[in-house]
């Protein structure tokens, strides 16, 4: 292939004032996106805390504070996620789930309080160890087939991370303490400004 010529990426920044957007459609369901900055950048030294951070948050699936609190206890969705979108391209917070129509307002109250709850009381050793044990025992899955490797190998160039250092992150994972992440979490109050675009009735 012709070697290509280095361009300028251009950075998108995601609005600071909250804003909401509802679109009226004849649908039988609420449709419920969130988004929020999240002042982490691609070669920040605490990447790592924000992946595992969002993990418990709202990535993990099953055991994810937003799956808990919107499917487990109030039953409001059959599921619901957040997760961090951090590139040179962008950094923030987005989430999604699917309600019904009567149950709108109560599943983005839930979605606001269980965040500000998070950011205010940080997570627990529990979720922490649980985290880091599927994380770094799911490394191998992500590798599996040369199309993976290819790509982890491109997301590590484009970040302008040397290449391996998804092993490296693994171990800063691994050294990860309590004390350090939840500092963490508690600095990053930008994410409780959540825009939401709702599709509905």
């Amino acid at each position: 292939m012709p070697l290509g010529k280095d361009g300028e990426v251009k950075k998108y920044e995601v609005t600071k004032v909250p804003k909401e957007k509802i679109i009226k459609k004849d649908t039988q369901q609420a449709y419920i996106y969130f988004g929020s900055p999240y002042n982490v950048t691609e070669n920040s030294p605490d990447y790592y805390k924000a992946r595992v951070a969002l993990y418990i948050l709202g990535t993990g699936g099953f055991g994810s504070r937003l799956m808990e609190e919107i499917r487990v206890k109030k039953g409001l969705a059959y599921s619901a996620y957040a997760r961090v979108d951090i590139t040179k391209s962008s950094n923030f917070m987005n989430g999604y789930l699917q309600t019904k129509l009567d149950s709108l307002e109560d599943a983005k109250k839930t979605v606001k309080d269980v965040v500000a709850k998070f950011v205010k009381d940080g997570v627990t050793k529990d979720e922490l160890e649980q985290t880091k044990k599927f994380l770094q025992g799911s490394e191998p899955l992500r590798v599996e087939t040369m199309s993976q490797r290819l790509n982890r190998t491109f997301m590590e160039y484009y970040k302008g991370q040397e290449l391996g250092y998804s092993l490296k992150e693994l171990e800063l994972i691994k050294n990860l303490k309590l004390k350090d992440l939840n500092e963490f979490i508690k600095e990053h109050k930008e994410i409780l400004e959540m825009s939401f675009a709702i599709v509905t009735k």
